[in-house]
C-alpha cells in the first residue's frame, strides 16, 4: 500500500530537531543578506538593471527561510526536506551569479558547507563537485566575459570547502551526540523516577486508605502494615525475599522493664523468630528508638540484639524503623533482605510513611480503646448512682412518707377515741415530715449542685453546710486558697462527688464524731483526703462485697470517678481505727483538663459567631 502524504508528515516529525538543526537554519541567512548588502552597494542607485533581481532572489530566499523555520517549529524536519532546501539554495545561488554579478558565486559556498556538515566530507565533496560546475556553468552563459580568469578557478576549492566544513564541523557532531545522548539518558531517569514516585505515592494511598478501614483495630494495622510495606517495597523495585516484622514493648510478669515482642510478622519470617524478646537498648533497633529515625544495619549478624532473631541473623541489610506517635514510643518495625545495600533512600523513605502511618493508627487505636474505657467507666458511674440513689431514697425519704402515712391512719382512729392525744402525733408528724423535707433537698443538692458554678471551695462548703443541718454531722473543712483555679468543671464535679460519697458512707456506717476534708496541692499533685475516727473497717472485704452487690459502700463509685480525672484513689482503714481517704491527682492532667476546656468554649463561641453570620 502506497505511503499517503500525511503519514509522510508524521514520519518526518519522529525526527527531533536539535540545537543544531537551529544554527545550520541561522547560517541560510548569510544568502539573501549578502544579496541584499551587494545589491545596495554596488547596483549604483535604484534604477540600475541588476537591482529588481537581486531584491526579488532575497525576498524569495527570506521566504524559504521562514518556510524552514516553521517546519522546525512543528518538527518536520528530516533529509528529504534538507536536500530539497540545500537544492534551492543552490539554484539560488547559481540565479544570483547570473541576473546579479558574477561576484557572487563565493554565496555557492553556503549550501556546499551545509551539506558538509549534515551529511560528512564525500557528500560535501559531491556537492562542492556540483556546485562548482552549476556555478561554471552560470559564469559562463550567454555573451558574459570575464574580465579575470580568477572566478572559475577559485570553484575548483568548492569540493575541498565541503570536506573541509565536514571535518571542521565533525567535532560539534560528536558534543552534539554526546549531548543528546546525555538528555536522553536524563529523561529515561527522569521518567524512572517519576514512575517510582507515582509508585510510592500509590503505595502510601493504598496504605492509609486500608488503615482508615481497619476499625483502630490493632492487629489488622499491623497486619496492614507488613503486607503493604513488603508490598510496596517490590513496586518500587527492591528484589524479593523480603522480611518484615513489628515489635511492641510488652511488660512481662516479674519484669521490670518493658521488652521488645514480635506483634506481627510476614509469612516469610521463621516461626521461632516468633518467640524472641529483645530490650532495645542497643545496636540499630536502639539507635532508631533512640533518634526516632530510619536506621540501617548493613552487618545484622553483629548486631547485639537483630542477630538474635534468626530470619535478620541470615540477611545482609535489616531497616529498622521506630514506631512513634508523639511522645509515645510503641516499638520498631524491622525489614530485611538477603542483598547488600537493598534499600535506597526511596526505599528508606516509603517504609518510614509506612512506619509513620501504622503508629499513628496504633495511636488512635490507643486512644478508641480508652475512650470506649472511659465511656464504660461512666456508664458504670452513671448505673451505681441510679442504685445508690434508689437506696438513699428507700431509706430516707420513702421510710419517712411511709411513716407519715402510718401515723396519719393512726391519727384518724386516734380522734374517735381520745382527740386530746392527736395533737402530740401531729406534732410528731410535722417534725418527720420536715425531716424527710431536708433529705429531700440534700438529694438535689447532689444531684444537681449548682454551687459548684462557683468552684469547688464553695460547693464543699455548702455540702458540710447541709451535712450539719439535715444529719448533725460534726465535719471539719480546710481548702487551700487557689485551688479552684487548678480545677476545670469535670475535676470539680468527680472531686465533689467523692466527697459526697464519702461523707454518706461514714454518716451510715462509721458512727464517727468528726470528720475531717482537706484539699491541698504539693509539688506536683492535688491532694484531697477525708478522714473520720469512725468504727472503721475491712477494706478487702468490703470491695468484695461490691463487686458482689451493686452499690454497697460506693466503693466501686470512689474508685471509678478518681480514675475518670487519671486521680489515684486509695482507702485506709481496719476495724476499730477510723478511715483514711485520699485521692491525687498529677497537676499535668489538671492543666490539661483546663487547656481541653477553654479549648471546647472558644470552638463554641467560634460556632455561635460564624452560624450569627449565616442567619
Amino acid at each position: 500500500m502506497p505511503t499517503t502524504i500525511p503519514e509522510k508528515l508524521q514520519e518526518l516529525r519522529t525526527n527531533p530537531v536539535s540545537m543544531r538543526d537551529w544554527g545550520l537554519f541561522g547560517l541560510r541567512w548569510v544568502i539573501p543578506a549578502g544579496l541584499l548588502v551587494f545589491a545596495l552597494a554596488n547596483t549604483g542607485g535604484l534604477d540600475a538593471p541588476a537591482l529588481r533581481p537581486a531584491l526579488a532572489l532575497a525576498a524569495g530566499l527570506a521566504l524559504v527561510n521562514l518556510i524552514v523555520a516553521l517546519l522546525l517549529l512543528v518538527r518536520i524536519w528530516g533529509t528529504p526536506v534538507l536536500l530539497l532546501v540545500l537544492l534551492v539554495d543552490s539554484l539560488a545561488c547559481a540565479g544570483a551569479v547570473i541576473l546579479v554579478d558574477a561576484g557572487l558565486a563565493w554565496m555557492g559556498l553556503v549550501p556546499v558547507a551545509l551539506s558538509g556538515l549534515y551529511f560528512g566530507w564525500p557528500a560535501g565533496m559531491v556537492h562542492g563537485a556540483a556546485a562548482a560546475l552549476l556555478m561554471a556553468a552560470a559564469l559562463t552563459t550567454g555573451e558574459r566575459t570575464l574580465a579575470s580568469p580568477w572566478p572559475l578557478a577559485g570553484l575548483a576549492g568548492f569540493p575541498a570547502a565541503g570536506a573541509l566544513a565536514a571535518l571542521l564541523g565533525r567535532e560539534g557532531l560528536r558534543q552534539q551526540a554526546d549531548h543528546e545522548a546525555r538528555q536522553r539518558e536524563l529523561d529515561m531517569r527522569v521518567e524512572a523516577v517519576t514512575r517510582r514516585a507515582k509508585d510510592f505515592m500509590a503505595v502510601v494511598y493504598d496504605m492509609a486508605e486500608v488503615l482508615s478501614a481497619s476499625k483502630l483495630d490493632p492487629n489488622r494495622v499491623l497486619d496492614s502494615a507488613v503486607s503493604f510495606g513488603l508490598e510496596g517495597l517490590s513496586r518500587v523495585g527492591v528484589e524479593p525475599p523480603l522480611f518484615s516484622t513489628i515489635l511492641l514493648f510488652a511488660l512481662d510478669d516479674g519484669e521490670p522493664e518493658a521488652v521488645l515482642r514480635v506483634a506481627c510478622a510476614s509469612s516469610t519470617v521463621t516461626p521461632s523468630d516468633h518467640r524472641v524478646a529483645v530490650p532495645g537498648l542497643s545496636g540499630a533497633i536502639s539507635r532508631a528508638l533512640g533518634h526516632s529515625a530510619p536506621v540501617l544495619s548493613h552487618a545484622p549478624d553483629f548486631d547485639p540484639e537483630l542477630r538474635e532473631f534468626e530470619t535478620f541473623r541470615q540477611c545482609k541489610t535489616v531497616l529498622c524503623l521506630p514506631l512513634k506517635a508523639g511522645p509515645e514510643n510503641y516499638g520498631v518495625m524491622l525489614v530485611g533482605s538477603h542483598a547488600a545495600g537493598a534499600f535506597e533512600e526511596l526505599h528508606v523513605e516509603l517504609m518510614w510513611a509506612v512506619a509513620n502511618q501504622a503508629a499513628a493508627s496504633l495511636h488512635n487505636a490507643k486512644l478508641y480503646a480508652a475512650l470506649l474505657e472511659q465511656r464504660d467507666r461512666l456508664v458504670g458511674v452513671e448505673k451505681s448512682a441510679r442504685a445508690q440513689l434508689a437506696a438513699a431514697l428507700h431509706d430516707g425519704p420513702t421510710q419517712g412518707m411511709s411513716a407519715i402515712t402510718m401515723r396519719l391512719n393512726y391519727i384518724r382512729r386516734l380522734l374517735d377515741r381520745n382527740p386530746e392525744s392527736a395533737v402530740d402525733e401531729l406534732y410528731k408528724i410535722e417534725d418527720l415530715a420536715r425531716r424527710t423535707a431536708k433529705e429531700v433537698r440534700m438529694m438535689l443538692f447532689e444531684l444537681r449542685p449548682k454551687s459548684l458554678e462557683h468552684g469547688l471551695s464553695y460547693g464543699l462548703e455548702q455540702l458540710v453546710q447541709k451535712m450539719q443541718e439535715t444529719y448533725s454531722l460534726n465535719v471539719e473543712l480546710e481548702i487551700q486558697p487557689g485551688i479552684d483555679g487548678l480545677l476545670d468543671p469535670q475535676a470539680t464535679l468527680a472531686l465533689f462527688s467523692i466527697v459526697t460519697e464519702a461523707l454518706h458512707n461514714a454518716r451510715k456506717h462509721a458512727r464517727a464524731s468528726l470528720i475531717r476534708i482537706v484539699v491541698g496541692a504539693r509539688s506536683d499533685q492535688l491532694v484531697l483526703l477525708v478522714e473520720d475516727d469512725g468504727q472503721g473497717f475491712d477494706v478487702s472485704t468490703a470491695l468484695e462485697a461490691a463487686n458482689q452487690r451493686e452499690g454497697h459502700l460506693g466503693l466501686n463509685n470512689l474508685y471509678d470517678r478518681a480514675a475518670l480525672i487519671e486521680g489515684e484513689l486509695v482507702i485506709d482503714s481496719a476495724p476499730g481505727q477510723g478511715t483514711r481517704l485520699s485521692v491525687t491527682v498529677p497537676l499535668d492532667v489538671l492543666r490539661a483538663l483546663q487547656a481541653e476546656q477553654i479549648s471546647r468554649q472558644v470552638d463554641g463561641q467560634g460556632a455561635q459567631y460564624t452560624a450569627g453570620l449565616v442567619h
